[in-house]
């Protein structure tokens, strides 16, 4: 009985984890610089990529769901992100560094 507790235990504490890393892709045309390009052309290149990346995340779906998207979500998100990325650099662009 306590195994399965600490499974259980273990088990929460990854998807609570996993849950808070979902990544959002901000089109505001504040995150990437390209020299000459506008502030519109910009942001129209940035949801340009947010649109292409869309389908790039997905994974095969359980029909469990629940429990298993905590996990595949994430996931889709990390890939997702990763071609957004890609787009943007291809387009020319390179990532502005965050001010604090």
């Amino acid at each position: 009985m306590r195994g399965m507790l600490r499974l259980s235990m273990s088990i929460l504490l990854l998807l609570l984890l996993l849950s808070g890393c979902t990544r959002v892709l901000d089109v505001s045309g504040t995150d990437w610089r390209r020299q000459g390009a506008s502030f519109q052309q910009v942001t129209l290149d940035e949801v340009e990529c947010a649109r292409s990346s869309d389908h790039a995340g997905d994974l095969p779906h359980a029909i469990v769901g629940g429990i298993i998207d905590k996990i595949v979500v994430p996931l889709e998100d990390v890939r997702r992100g990763a071609a957004y990325d890609r787009c943007m650099e291809k387009k020319g662009y390179g990532r502005v560094a965050a001010q604090r």
